[in-house]
C-alpha cells in the first residue's frame, strides 16, 4: 500500500535527509511517486510513474528534488497502485481549489465504493483512481459550505465532509491535506508516526506512515481509536496542535 510524508515547520527547510529515507523504506510501492511543496504560497507539484528506488538507487529526480526544495510544507507520496492506471497523472499529490486557497492532497488507502463518484463542481482530475475522487468529493462539500464559511470552522466541515464520505462511501480513507500554512492528516485504518526536533533528520515536525519511522529516535505513534470512525491531526508551524477523533458513522 501507498506510503505518506510530511514535513510542517514555522520556516523554510529543505528535506534532504528525511525524504531519501522515506523512499528508500517505502521503495515496495512501485508504481510512482510525487513531491508537492509551496512557493510564494502557490503550489508546486513534480511526480513520476517511475518507481522511486531501483537496483540500489533512488530515482535521479527524486533525489534531486530532496536537496533543493524549500519550503515549510513539503508532502511526498510513494504509489503502490490499488486502482487508476499508472501513469504520472495518477501519481500524488493532487492539487485542487477552494475555500480561496489551493490545497494539495496525497492519499493512500482503498475505497472503491467512491470510484464512481461524479463531482459537480470544475475542473475535476484526470486520474481515475478513489484517491482524485475522495479529493473531489471533499472540495465539494467545501464549495457547498462556502455560504457558512463565517459561521463554521474548517475542522468543523471537515468533520462533517469525512462522515458523508465514510456513510456513503465506506473504504480505508488515509490523507494529507495542506494549504502550504496548515496541515491536516486523517486515517481511520493506519497510524502515523510524528517526530518533532530530530537529532538525526531535519528539526521540523516529521510525518510518515512508514511503520518504523524515519530514524531510530522515539516517534510518536497515532492511530485511529477503535469505536471511532477515524482520528484527525491538525499540524501548524512545526506543532501538532490537535488531535481528535472522528466521531463514529451513523446511518441516517
Amino acid at each position: 500500500m501507498c506510503d505518506l510524508f510530511a514535513l510542517s515547520a514555522a520556516k523554510n527547510f529543505t528535506a534532504s535527509a528525511s525524504l531519501p529515507l522515506f523512499a528508500v523504506r517505502g521503495r515496495k510501492n512501485v508504481h510512482g511517486w510525487g513531491i508537492g511543496f509551496f512557493r510564494k504560497r502557490q503550489p508546486v507539484v513534480e511526480k513520476s510513474a517511475e518507481r522511486v528506488y531501483y537496483e540500489g538507487h533512488l530515482h535521479e529526480s527524486f533525489q534531486r528534488l530532496a536537496r533543493v526544495v524549500n519550503s515549510s510544507v513539503i508532502v511526498a507520496h510513494i504509489r503502490y497502485k490499488s486502482s487508476g492506471e499508472v501513469d504520472e497523472c495518477h501519481a500524488h499529490p493532487f492539487i485542487l481549489d477552494f475555500w480561496g486557497q489551493s490545497w494539495l492532497f496525497a492519499h493512500n488507502g482503498k475505497a472503491p465504493a467512491i470510484e464512481p463518484y461524479s463531482s459537480p463542481q470544475t475542473p475535476v482530475l484526470a486520474a481515475t483512481s478513489d484517491s482524485a475522487r475522495t479529493f473531489e468529493f471533499l472540495r465539494d462539500c467545501f464549495v457547498a459550505a462556502e455560504t457558512r464559511r463565517r459561521q463554521t470552522s474548517f475542522l468543523q466541515v471537515l468533520q462533517e465532509s469525512l462522515g458523508r464520505l465514510i456513510h456513503h462511501y465506506p473504504g480505508e480513507y488515509n490523507f494529507i491535506l495542506t494549504n502550504g500554512r496548515i496541515l491536516w492528516a486523517f486515517t481511520n485504518h493506519r497510524q502515523f508516526l510524528l517526530l518533532k526536533g530530530s537529532q538525526k533528520l531535519e528539526e521540523a515536525l516529521l510525518l510518515t506512515t512508514i511503520e518504523e519511522g524515519l530514524s531510530p529516535e522515539n516517534w510518536q505513534r497515532i492511530a485511529a481509536r477503535d469505536g471511532s470512525g477515524g482520528k484527525i491531526l491538525f499540524l501548524a508551524g512545526g506543532d501538532l496542535i490537535l488531535q481528535e477523533d472522528l466521531a463514529p458513522v451513523v446511518p441516517d
